[in-house]
């Protein structure tokens, strides 16, 4: 007896393999990778606030031109000074007794050029009689420029000597106030060594230390008394000092209120350039392959790469700069596998 059980299986076989050959089978579009996303939040706002210091715009250094020890201090910090009058002033005792060391320089140099001159006469004249060669004669003539070139040098030794003197005196170079004071009586400076500073121009500006990786903004503000004062950028460090990490900006104020006196702080807010806002995103949605880290959105059902800057990261998150939106959607997980182009779709919760 015939078991039907095999005459199935041959009549099932072809219609199998035509299943396999069908070309619409083999040609079927992958279902698009199914993803998380996340809306990224800013991490910073759109004003930055600091502490300012107002600052004259132009300090001129205080120091002597000479080296000496301090006498007297006349001055104060935070002192009106006029021009011309006496801020420091040097022991000059020291600096007298230049003087008369290059006076007595000046005296034996001179007499020196005396006798070799009234040598120089007496060849002459030996010469005229023959008594003597033509080369006694150049002998002289040297030894008279010498002596000639030491008087000139010992002039100028007693000038600079001279000057000397009447620099023991420190005095103010225009109308200004004393910004700072560091030297002491008592204390032996050097020539140029500052001892304070002066504030020439009566035009005030602000002050203020910004983060390094934060580019100085072009305008601001600050409140003063109840009345607020606008901010523009004026100077700005070419790059962050190194020990404190931080890059030194001057705003001139719109407005110079009198009692705005120098070194007074105030909180300065300053606008941020949209290249400087942050945002944080979750770890795992910092793709690092590549050159660049980027994050990953779905743009028309497509994953695409966009590159940022990393500022910081922890066991949680990534702080980075971005030119996204703050309301953009990035892909949170798995973004290590995707490429421009692939096809996602959302999860919805």
């Amino acid at each position: 007896m015939l078991r039907p059980f095999p005459l199935l299986a041959l009549v099932s076989l072809p219609l199998f393999l035509a299943a396999c050959s069908d070309p619409a089978a083999q040609n079927s579009v992958p279902a698009p990778r199914v993803v998380m996303t996340a809306t990224i939040q800013p991490l910073t706002q759109s004003s930055l606030t600091l502490t300012g210091v107002v600052r004259a715009r132009n300090e001129v250094p205080v120091a002597f031109q000479v080296s000496g020890r301090i006498a007297e201090r006349l001055v104060e910090a935070g002192q009106p000074v006029k021009q011309g009058q006496l801020l420091y002033r040097l022991d000059p005792k020291d600096l007298a007794e230049s003087v008369r060391v290059a006076k007595a320089a000046q005296a034996a140099a001179r007499a020196s050029l005396q006798t070799v001159q009234a040598e120089k006469h007496r060849t002459e004249q030996l010469i005229k009689q023959r008594f003597v060669s033509e080369q006694a004669k150049d002998q002289v003539e040297l030894r008279f420029n010498e002596a000639k070139a030491n008087l000139d040098r010992a002039n100028a030794q007693l000038q600079q000597a001279e000057h000397g003197l009447t620099y023991a005196n420190l005095t103010a170079g225009s109308d200004g106030v004393i910004t700072d004071v560091t030297g002491e009586p008592g204390q032996v400076v050097a020539a140029g060594q500052r001892l304070g500073a002066l504030a020439t121009a009566q035009q005030s500006e602000i002050e203020v230390q910004l983060p390094e990786h934060i580019q100085p903004p072009q305008s601001g503000s600050t409140d003063f008394a109840g009345q607020p004062l606008q901010l523009k950028l004026r100077s700005a460090a070419g790059s962050a000092d190194s020990a404190s990490l931080t890059r030194q900006a001057r705003y001139s104020l719109n407005e110079q209120p009198a009692e705005l006196a120098l070194g007074r702080v105030l909180a300065v807010q300053l606008q941020l350039p949209a290249q400087d806002q942050q945002v944080q995103v979750p770890l795992a949605a910092l793709d690092e392959r590549g050159q660049q880290p980027q994050l990953w959105t779905v743009i028309d059902g497509k994953a695409q790469p966009h590159p940022v800057q990393v500022v910081s990261l922890n066991a949680q998150s990534a702080t980075v700069r971005t030119e996204l939106a703050a309301d953009s959607r990035i892909i949170t997980l798995g973004t290590h596998l995707l490429e421009p182009g692939l096809a996602v779709r959302e999860l919805q919760p």
